[in-house]
């Protein structure tokens, strides 16, 4: 529930972010990520979960890893503000899908039994930029226990065309329970 409104109060941040962003895009986006990963240390979080540390302490804690251009350092002292510091990787992760979107780039994941050669990779990064209508990065790796095969990941989208999966599913379909 809580991880829910806190996405829900990503959205309009990472919004507000892309509008004033301009060509810095990635500038912007590394500096959510970089303060949203020091946020993850234990030094920091513990900063932050102390009501009595000043929010200028915590700012400089969470802007040392990247210097932040204006809109992210404003947007992190209204989280500071707002008691809402908790919603900033939801930020980073909500601004990083809007920047993909509007570069009209999307990801994937591909696991394999195989490692897969530069065309097969080629052929694949194709086949998925045809079905998204987008330029694809593919991310792949490989996994022995598919037996053959490939897992494909994209969104909510998961399609298993591996062996074990098959085997998993006829195993499923003969079982009576």
């Amino acid at each position: 529930m809580i991880a829910d409104q806190m996405a829900a109060a990503a959205r309009p941040y990472a919004r507000a972010l892309m509008a004033l962003a301009g060509a810095d895009r990635a500038a912007v986006l590394a500096c959510l990520e970089a303060a949203a990963q020091a946020l993850s240390d234990p030094a920091v979080a513990a900063l932050a979960e102390n009501p009595q540390t000043p929010r200028a302490a915590l700012a400089a804690a969470l802007a040392s890893a990247e210097p932040a251009p204006g809109p992210v350092a404003r947007v992190i002292e209204l989280l500071l503000e707002n008691d809402r510091l908790a919603a900033l990787p939801g930020i980073a992760e909500a601004f990083a899908s809007l920047k993909e979107e509007a570069e009209n780039r999307t990801h994937a994941t591909v696991i394999t039994a195989q490692p897969l050669s530069d065309v097969q990779r080629e052929r694949l990064r194709a086949a998925l930029a045809r079905r998204t209508g987008r330029s694809v990065e593919l991310v792949v790796e490989t996994d022995s226990r598919l037996l053959a095969g490939m897992i494909v990941q994209h969104g909510d989208m998961v399609l298993d065309a591996s062996v074990r999966g098959r085997l998993v599913a006829l195993a499923h379909a003969l079982s009576p329970f």
